[in-house]
């Protein structure tokens, strides 16, 4: 069986509903939205923070299409039980109703014009509250289905691609948590700079002349896609574990740049 494990009679996306269904119809629901946003930005001249109020949710929704379908192809990698027990389907309806409700209050505080994230408003603060429980949920969950493939992972496939998919996720999971709970701890995602996005880094406007903490969280939980990557490029056991220990050192090295202050470019 080859690394991915896929039945080659089966169109790639309709592997990934085989997979997983529910989470693999989440993510055509968001990348569905996440077009609807881009045509929201060519039509609606409303801003925040000097960018188009339709930004966030169209970064968010984008997230959640690679999100939900990473976790649908892992999904995969469990062994055939572990698929239907307690902790999967955990992972599975926590993880839609911790995205769905999040997606969802981003969505419409931009259809309003105002802020999700670090709103001043007596709702929104309560809001964002409750957003941070629901990030934490997510991470949670990305690090949980990562154990999960580690120890209960299909032993048909090989175990490079299981150690791949499994320390992806953890590693996703705990460093995507850590920056994470750093920006809600600041109240911000930048340390020094202008507030305005209007002049950063398209399209996710990083920060141009401050530390930005979305950069390493960013890079943490692609850490899901990037081991599996190397997994399928061949990669054995031991370059599975280095690349783990290499895409942790660049996670953290961008956070510890970030809370220093130091702009991703001069």
């Amino acid at each position: 069986m080859n690394a991915i494990a896929i039945r080659p009679d089966r169109p790639l996306l309709a592997e990934l509903d085989a997979r997983q269904p529910q989470l693999a119809r989440f993510g055509w629901a968001m990348l569905a939205l996440t077009v609807a946003c881009v045509i929201g930005m060519a039509l609606d001249p409303r801003t925040l923070n000097g960018v188009s109020v339709w930004v966030k949710p169209a970064k968010f929704a984008a997230s959640f299409v690679a999100w939900s379908w990473t976790l649908a192809w892992a999904w995969g990698v469990l062994a055939p039980a572990a698929r239907e027990g307690i902790a999967a389907r955990a992972v599975l309806w926590g993880t839609l109703g911790a995205a769905g409700f999040e997606q969802g209050w981003i969505t419409l505080r931009a259809a309003l014009g105002v802020l999700s994230h670090f709103a001043g408003d007596a709702l929104g603060g309560v809001m964002y509250s409750l957003m941070g429980a629901g990030a934490v949920t997510l991470v949670a969950l990305a690090a949980l289905l990562g154990l999960l493939v580690l120890l209960r992972g299909d032993p048909a496939q090989p175990r490079p691609w299981r150690l791949a998919v499994g320390l992806g996720l953890v590693i996703g999971g705990v460093l995507g948590g850590v920056s994470g709970a750093s920006i809600s701890g600041l109240g911000t995602p930048k340390v020094g700079g202008t507030a305005s996005d209007a002049a950063n880094l398209a399209p996710f406007f990083w920060s141009r002349d401050g530390g930005d903490l979305r950069v390493a969280h960013f890079l943490s939980i692609h850490a899901m896609q990037a081991l599996p990557l190397l997994a399928l490029l061949g990669a054995g056991a031991g370059m599975v574990w280095a690349g783990a220990l290499g895409w942790t050192a660049l996670s953290v090295a961008a956070y510890l740049l970030a809370l220093g202050g130091v702009p991703l470019s001069p």
